[in-house]
């Protein structure tokens, strides 16, 4: 931490750097001609996350003063970099900090100085500077992104939000110890107490000097007359200059009356003096709160609802430091009777302003060069929106045809402003300028090396890859946590969480992988047709240029694997690899990996029908490796691997048919599945699902494993019988079969019972200690009895064993008997569940009915049956 007692700093030199990737700056005013012209050309023409927040009002000021020949100077904002108003509560937004970052390190700075030339450059201001890689550093850095992210969430602002997140991620995660934190902001207490309780808690109930600095008083100088109360010094030292802001007789009148000796003194050279300072003495030892707030009521006493919003540096120092912090060099002070701050006035810095009937929160630019505007409240209708050249009619927010800005606002038909002004924001641009650090991901899945990307199916995961999003949490998005902050600054609360959630969703819709779906998910519209990123994946796995002519370049992704397979003259060039066990876990990891993310709810939101997209690309994959096994290829991965990453796919993708799976998260009936159903999905999917029940060893525990699966996907049109599967899977086992003989095993496996396989297998996949299962007398009901559940209500394990029990047995009533405790539970459709912990206790009944979809809702939200039951209940 640089003390300004010893360091002069130099803010534009230390912040505004050519290796500068991110700088985020808060401040009352900012000086839109310096940032523009001057200080973002220092910063270079690299991408970088560059973000002001401002005082709201203020901003308002400052725009609305814009002549419109000096428009031209806002062309960055909003563009390059982002402008936004900020008001918390009812006080003014008044901290000044600069948090910039490079590649090495992460600087912060905290001061008394706005956003402009005098602020940073020329005045007379006062900054602490916090660097990374110390414990202090660490410790002020962390407390000021809890509070930026206190205020991004209170903004609402997904645009905001979503540079946030980005500056997260460029500040690198520190190992150094965090040592307590300096930086104070008041969002939650007042200044002024918390300084007067951190001197008293080590100096006691009187300290011996009490010394202030700042440019603004409160009208009569309460706040100060507040720390003299609660700090009872023996001596005040005040610094003023003629420029002063109170009214001079009632604080000298204030000062004569206190209990202490009160010396004035007067800067020379006498001009105005920014910085803002509160020292305490206490024999050798000292206390300094440096910053943006001054010695006024709204800065340090109001509560934080009145309050301006401030930040301040609290330092522990020598007395000596505390009292040069007050005399930099190159500045005097010159002593002056108390009768002298007489002649000093009050000046309140506000101006007459009139408010705006409509508060216009932002303008936007959407497709077709249109306006997206927010506003508080809504525009009447006969609203225009405004610009120095043009007015435009809206349609509800948005603006009927294409408008330009850059500056707009809200008026009515006869030309009355009715908004304040703002800057029209470019989503697509301001997203362009972080391009550099968020490309939207790796290049290549993270299992994998360089080298694997030289075979057929690490060609075809790199493709699948970069055209097709399969795990969300691979992309940059801010609904990923607080970036490494673990803090008290960082809470938030559900309506917090919503800023989040939007953001992530506007940042998975838009990433450009999204619109692969579209064409590879071309339903029944184009049936027998391959889809363009099929045709470039098979060419890929057979090492042939994308999109190059072949035979059977026409059909399904089947059909053209039985083509090629029969026409040997096809030219498929020579495979020279040969495949190495590291490989084969390599590329299982990732398609492991991969089927796990598909049950990720926020996939929907880069595409509704995601999951089902990247069912068809991986399953044409698998459907290629089997072929090219068939045919004496080298294989990356063994028929074991293949059948096991095709259940680990399929079965989340249809479930057991009791509302468990991703289609019914989805919402998606069979009737809306089947718009989306191409030839392509449903011959891959009935060719795989052959091949998982073919004929072989453990085939009775293969028919029990994908008994329930096969019977839901029947029922949802993803099984069918045709001949082109039947060809297909003849080539795979070197057997003739007929598609009758293929629409026979699927049955015959849906209608298989072995009870005792079924059991055994439940209980090792659930990992219960014993099952077994009997009929009750009236056969409508299934009694499971188990070992190895101690807490049923509680346990997930039940949720999902009473699915796979209905499914198996085709049955809605069930009841689980513990053979090893004495507790009981019956379910029966449309009766409360009933739920016995022991024999001689009272049943505990649910809250209301059991229905046939209550334990598919708590499966797919990874809940447990206690929540089917009274509050009170459930904690049996």
């Amino acid at each position: 931490m640089k003390n300004q007692v010893v360091d002069a700093v130099q803010p534009i030199a230390e912040l505004f750097r050519g290796d500068c990737v991110a700088l985020w700056s808060t401040t009352y005013n900012v000086e839109l001609d310096l940032y523009n012209e001057y200080l973002l050309r220092r910063l270079g023409d690299a991408p970088i996350n560059a973000v002001v927040l401002a005082d709201r009002r203020r901003l308002d000021e400052s725009l609305g003063a814009i002549p419109p020949e000096r428009l031209d100077t806002l062309g960055p904002v909003n563009r390059r970099w982002l402008l936004r108003g900020v008001q918390i509560e009812a006080g003014r937004f008044h901290p000044k900090s600069y948090l910039a970052v490079s590649p090495r390190r992460v600087t912060l700075m905290v001061g008394s100085g706005n956003l402009s030339s005098y602020g940073i450059n020329a005045g007379r201001e006062v900054f602490t500077t916090f660097t990374s890689g110390t414990p202090v550093g660490v410790a002020a850095i962390t407390t000021w992104r809890g509070w930026v992210r206190r205020l991004v969430e209170a903004s609402s602002d997904t645009i905001l939000a979503g540079r946030f997140a980005d500056l997260e991620e460029r500040i690198p995660t520190s190992t150094v110890p965090v040592a307590d934190s300096p930086l104070w902001h008041n969002l939650e207490r007042p200044f002024g107490p918390r300084f007067c309780d951190s001197v008293r808690a080590v100096a006691g109930s009187q300290i011996d000097e009490l010394i202030v600095a700042a440019p603004y008083f409160d009208e009569e100088g309460a706040a100060l007359g507040a720390l003299l109360d609660q700090l009872r010094p023996k001596s005040l030292r005040l610094y003023t200059t003629s420029s002063t802001s109170v009214a001079g007789p009632a604080l000298a009148s204030r000062l004569a009356s206190a209990a202490c000796e009160v010396e004035v003194l007067t800067y020379e050279p006498d001009r105005f003096t920014h910085a803002k300072l509160i020292g305490a003495i206490a024999g050798n030892q000292g206390w300094l709160l440096s910053g943006s707030a001054n010695l006024s009521r709204a800065a340090l006493t109001l509560e934080p609802k009145f309050a301006n919003v401030e930040l301040g540096v609290f330092a522990e120092l020598t007395a000596d430091q505390v009292r040069g912090a007050f005399l930099p060099p190159g500045i005097d002070a010159v002593p002056q009777p108390l009768e002298s701050l007489e002649d000093l006035t009050y000046d309140s810095g506000t101006v007459d302003q009139v408010v705006p009937q409509i508060r216009l929160t932002r303008a936007t630019l959407i497709h077709e060069g249109r306006v997206h505007v927010a506003s508080e409240p809504e525009p009447t209708p006969g609203c225009l929106l405004a610009s120095h050249h043009d007015r435009v009619g809206l349609t509800g927010m948005t603006t009927t045809r294409a408008f330009s800005g850059p500056l707009v606002r809200l008026e009515s038909p006869e030309g009355e402003a009715l908004s304040n002004w703002v800057v029209i924001e470019d989503p697509a641009a301001l997203s362009n300028a972080l391009e550099a650090s968020r490309s939207g991901g790796a290049e290549q899945p993270g299992e994998l090396t360089r080298a694997d990307l030289d075979n057929p199916l690490g060609r075809a995961l790199l493709f699948i890859h970069r055209n097709l999003v399969m795990d969300v949490s691979e992309t940059p998005t801010a609904g990923t946590g607080q970036g490494g902050v673990d803090t008290e600054e960082s809470t938030s609360g559900a309506e917090n969480d919503d800023l989040w959630d939007r953001l992530e969703r506007e940042t998975l819709g838009r990433d450009p992988r999204a619109g692969t779906y579209g064409r590879l998910l071309a339903g029944r519209d184009r049936p027998g047709a391959l889809t363009d990123p099929m045709v470039e994946l098979l060419d890929l796995m057979r090492g042939r240029a994308p999109m190059e002519a072949q035979s059977g370049a026409g059909t399904s992704v089947l059909g053209r694997l039985i083509s090629e397979h029969k026409l040997p003259d096809v030219d498929i060039p020579k495979i020279s690899w040969r495949p190495s066990a590291r490989l084969r876990v390599r590329t299982r990891n990732v398609l492991r990996r991969w089927a796990s993310a598909q049950t990720n709810p926020r996939l929907s939101w880069v595409s509704p029908l995601a999951p089902l997209g990247n069912l068809q690309a991986i399953a044409s994959v698998l459907a290629n490796m089997y072929e090219r096994a068939a045919g004496g290829a080298p294989s990356e991965l063994e028929e074991s691997d293949l059948d096991d990453l095709w259940a680990r796919w399929f079965m989340p993708f249809v479930g057991t048919g009791d509302g468990d799976s991703w289609l019914s998260r989805a919402d998606l009936g069979a009737d809306d599945l089947g718009k989306h159903l191409s030839v392509d999905v449903i011959e891959l999917c009935s060719a795989l699902c052959w091949l998982a029940i073919r004929p072989g060893p453990k085939r009775r525990e293969r028919r029990i494993h994908w008994k329930s699966p096969l019977s839901a996907a029947l029922d949802l049109g993803l099984i069918e019988d045709s001949e082109t599967v039947a060809e297909y899977v003849s080539i795979i086992t070197n057997r003739k079969l007929s598609a009758s003989q293929v629409s026979d095993d699927f049955l015959e496996t849906i209608e298989f019972m072995d009870d005792q396989l079924w059991c055994d297998s439940t209980a090792e996949t659930l990992d219960l200690g014993s099952l077994s299962l009997e009929q009750e007398p009236t056969g409508l009901r299934s009694k499971v009895i188990v070992t190895g559940v101690a807490h049923p209500l509680h346990d997930l394990r039940l949720v999902r064993l009473v699915l796979a029990v209905r499914a198996y047995r085709n049955v809605n009533a069930v009841s689980v008997y513990a053979a090893d405790d004495d507790w009981r539970i019956v379910i029966e459709p449309d009766l409360p569940i009933v739920y016995l912990s022991d024999l001689d206790g009272d049943a505990l009944v649910s809250s209301e009915a059991a229905t046939p979809d209550d334990f598919g809702r708590l499966a797919a939200g990874q809940s447990v049956v206690a929540d089917l039951f009274p509050a009170e209940a459930s904690v049996a």
